[in-house]
């Protein structure tokens, strides 16, 4: 973490190492991190403050409120109230600060919004994709992955070739914190994985990548998304579509037919189970659909 005040440079780098050896967060975290403090440091400079241990409880107060006030999605706000949590408890519990100021500090509630699912039959149509060029071969394996494994969008970026036993018919998946999973692949999509290795390694390539771009590299977290929007759109789907959406909808449709919320956790990655919780809320309300227009009690009889 760069910032241009050295008083607060020393703290900072202490509490960047934590971050990335002790708590072993990846890099789209740590980036995170330094952009929310980043952004609060400069607030402190503004008020003329150029020490962590000068900033109160309502100093901190005022600004989480400023941001508030500015527009913020309660996501985003949550987001920042908690790398300054972050900062200031590691701060206190290594006896750099007196007191953490950042204990009482109030942020408006996220409201809880249900992710997108795709049905089945859309999950079809997306994934119906004729293998007419490099893209395509490439996207059709990349979507089915995603959907099969249910893998995040830094996930499905970062695999290599090594990643994919064709053996045993399993994916390697390093997530959140570093941690390795071991994954199942559905048969569409090994089938589709395949034909596109076999493109792959008759093409130029200069990286050892699963998925590459037409230069032979990497391809990145915003080519997948740019796919995603070609493909959404070319399949007449009405929205867009993230690799969350394919993640979403692999992780309800798992949990409609197994119930089994323990093993949806373990697939996902999640260290928290109330994490995971989130796919009973999307199931109970199908559930609440199927009960309204099926059950004797529920149903309103117009006719009567």
């Amino acid at each position: 973490m760069v910032f241009g005040m050295d008083e607060f440079k020393k703290p900072l780098e202490l509490f960047s190492s934590y971050l990335k050896y002790e708590k072993n967060y990846s890099r789209d975290t740590l980036k995170n991190y330094t952009l929310d403090l980043e952004k609060f440091m400069n607030y402190l400079q503004d008020l003329n403050l150029y020490k962590l241990s000068e900033a109160t409880s309502e100093i901190i107060q005022n600004y989480i409120n400023m941001l508030n006030r500015s527009g913020l999605t309660p996501t985003s706000l949550s987001r920042k109230a908690s790398s300054i949590r972050s900062l200031f408890s590691f701060l206190y519990k290594k006896k750099l600060i007196d007191v953490n100021p950042s204990k009482k500090i109030l942020v408006p509630k996220k409201i809880q919004k249900l992710p997108l699912i795709l049905t089945v039959e859309q999950i079809d149509e997306l994934c119906d994709i004729p293998d007419n060029s490099f893209a395509a071969v490439r996207d059709k394996a990349m979507i089915e992955l995603m959907y099969s494994s249910g893998l995040r969008l830094s996930e499905i970026t970062s695999l290599n070739v090594s990643s994919f036993d064709n053996k045993e018919k399993i994916i390697s998946v390093i997530g959140k914190g570093n941690k390795q999973r071991y994954l199942p692949i559905g048969s569409k999509a090994l089938e589709a994985l395949s034909k596109w290795i076999s493109l792959r390694n008759g093409s130029a390539q200069t990286d050892n990548a699963l998925f590459l771009n037409k230069f032979g590299k990497r391809l990145s977290n915003r080519s997948v998304q740019t796919r995603l929007n070609y493909w959404a759109s070319f399949k007449g789907l009405g929205f867009k579509i993230s690799p969350h959406t394919l993640r979403h909808s692999c992780a309800t449709h798992l949990l409609e037919s197994s119930g089994d919320l323990r093993a949806v956790q373990e697939f996902l990655g999640h260290e928290d189970i109330s994490t995971t919780q989130i796919y009973t809320n999307v199931d109970f309300e199908h559930l609440r659909k199927i009960y309204s227009k099926s059950h004797p009690r529920a149903v309103n009889k117009h006719n009567e």
